[in-house]
């Protein structure tokens, strides 16, 4: 799977239209510096020379003393490409084999497919995961944690610092940068307000990604106010 993860990742990154360095090299720096720093406000995250290594052996099967990748990483990457987390990523690539090819193993692979899932069903049920303290709701500027009430935790919401993530007031002492990385994100509420957080993740209303604040942003939507 990690091999399909990081090919999907320099294909996507090479037909990416600011990217003017369509290499191996150049993919890994544009990964680097314009998603996992720009995008996802990660300065000093990983190097591109690592991102490189990646590639080289999960891709291209080379041997180096390259690891494997991070949890974190693996669901970066898969959130860069569409996906909710490495888990979404994997469960919409199940491949039981190319050489599938006959009606007979198509049924065999529909009922493990089935099997799954009821196996799943199985240990959520008896093991209280839906009757856990893992689902979350927004109280006025911060999360806290709920019974899940027979409701599955929003899958959303996994990577995000439920203690850290707070909604902020903004004033003429906030400070929106540290080492020109922002440290404040914003969004729009349900009702096209804009609102600002202290950390990166998904607004509580919309559950759309937040952005990180920039001087664009701030000129328009907070010193013009004053």
């Amino acid at each position: 799977m990690l091999k399909k993860l990081f090919s999907l990742l320099f294909n996507k990154l090479e037909n990416e239209r600011n990217n003017d360095k369509k290499t191996k090299n150049g993919n890994a720096i544009y990964f680097v510096e314009e998603i996992l720093e720009k995008k996802y406000g990660l300065p000093n995250y990983i190097s591109s020379r690592s991102i490189k290594g990646y590639y080289d052996k999960y891709v291209e099967e080379k041997e180096n003393n390259t690891g494997e990748p991070s949890a974190e990483l693996k669901n970066l990457i898969s959130k860069y490409l569409g996906y909710t987390n490495f888990l979404d990523f994997e469960n919409n690539n199940i491949s039981i084999g190319r050489s599938v090819r006959s009606p007979r193993l198509k049924i065999i692979k529909r009922a493990i497919l089935v099997a799954l899932m009821f196996i799943t069903l199985f240990v959520f049920y008896f093991t209280g995961i839906f009757e856990s303290n893992n689902c979350v709701v927004w109280k006025t500027d911060h999360y806290e944690k709920i019974n899940c009430e027979g409701k599955s935790p929003n899958l959303l919401l996994q990577d995000i610092n439920i203690e850290k993530f707070k909604k902020v007031k903004i004033s003429d002492t906030t400070v929106f940068f540290v080492n020109n990385h922002p440290v404040i994100w914003y969004g729009k509420s349900s009702k096209g307000e804009m609102e600002y957080f202290n950390s990166r993740g998904v607004h509580p209303s919309t559950l759309k990604e937040l952005k990180p604040i920039t001087k664009h942003i701030i000129n328009k939507y907070i010193y013009e106010k004053e």
